[in-house]
């Protein structure tokens, strides 16, 4: 079998998290509904939040295949020269619930004879007996030796999503939490329609901690700079004495107060405007309250996150969401630069 190495310092999200929204699921797709086409490449586009390519089938007709996040393709093998402009090939995957002729890719027959099947759990083989493989490779020693050499309590690269290291998190408000109202506009909320991400808006906190990534923090004295893979999002954290956050302009991200408990980062944020709570459409008001603990462990490993909430519009008391993330030495924070492709 034909093998592809690449450096494993790309992150791969989890196909598992709608918090990632990506392709498929059965929300944005129809997993009942799988089609099979053929015929050239016409366009390729190879930037976040999904790769895509063009291709015309032989009825004449153009077609748009969506598969994962950039880096996570990389590190399944498929780098941006496996399919060019002008390539035959043939695909299946499940037709879109929000456009026409478009589809999420679930197999792709690449001009070589190999198939990629475009999942990190390998799917079965549609158009061949010969599977696109991926030959890992461990991060470079000299890397690797210089963020253990570097690392300090938080203040290290974190990974929730890279399938090898682990990390996960709850990344919705329990029902029990919610006002009439709250319920009611979470049962209103419509993914298709409702979903700023889906066109490449920056989310905004809470949920901006919630998305399968890599994040890094580094200290910057009196601020800290929280900097997350997704969405190249970017929090800076004021650590106490800071400025009184009712005289800040409010935002996406709001303005977070930072202070020291032992090993224990206590971060309160206040001045948010960002409408959604979580992935399930539970609306947030401008009067939301939240405070995140991040405690690493003993031994710098892992890094555990407590979320509560105080919301007096749509929460009928403190809401409480945990995550953790699992150190990985010499990963990196890449730019994720999302761009919507013109239809």
């Amino acid at each position: 079998m034909t093998r592809i190495s690449f450096l494993l310092v790309v992150l791969t999200l989890s196909t598992a998290a709608l918090a990632h929204h990506g392709p498929p699921n059965n929300v944005l797709f129809d997993m009942d509904n799988i089609v099979e086409l053929e015929g050239p490449v016409t366009e390729v586009f190879w930037r976040n939040p999904h790769v895509r390519i063009r291709l015309r089938d032989t009825a004449g007709e153009n077609w748009e295949v969506e598969s994962g996040p950039v880096t996570w393709l990389a590190r399944l093998g498929w780098t941006a020269d496996i399919v060019n402009v002008g390539d035959h090939v043939r695909v299946a995957g499940y037709v879109s619930r929000r456009h026409a002729n478009e589809m999420a890719l679930t197999n792709m027959l690449l001009p070589n004879g190999l198939e990629f099947t475009g999942s990190s759990r390998p799917r079965p083989l549609r158009f061949s007996e010969q599977r696109l493989e991926v030959e890992r490779t461990v991060i470079d020693d000299a890397r690797r030796e210089e963020a253990i050499r570097d690392a300090s309590g938080i203040f290290r690269v974190w990974a929730w999503g890279v399938g090898e290291f682990g990390g996960g998190g709850m990344p919705d408000n329990a029902d029990e939490m919610l006002t009439e109202s709250a319920l009611a506009a979470r049962e209103a909320f419509d993914l298709l329609t409702d979903e700023p991400v889906l066109d490449c808006v920056q989310d905004g906190m809470p949920r901006a901690m919630f998305h399968p990534s890599v994040l890094e923090f580094t200290d910057g004295g009196s601020e800290l700079t929280l900097r997350s893979h997704e969405h190249d999002i970017v929090r800076t954290i004021h650590m106490e004495p800071a400025p009184d956050p009712s005289t800040q302009p409010a935002g996406p991200l709001g303005f977070s107060v930072g202070a020291w408990e032992g090993e224990t980062l206590v971060v309160t944020t206040t001045r948010v405007d960002w409408p959604l709570s979580d992935e399930a459409g539970t609306p947030q008001s401008p009067d939301v309250r939240l405070v995140e603990r991040f405690t690493p462990t003993p031994d710098g490993s892992r890094l555990d996150y407590e979320l509560t909430a105080w919301d007096p519009v749509n929460l009928t008391g403190p809401s409480v969401r945990t995550a953790h993330w699992m150190w990985v030495p010499g990963l990196a924070v890449l730019p994720y630069e999302c761009e919507l492709w013109e239809r």
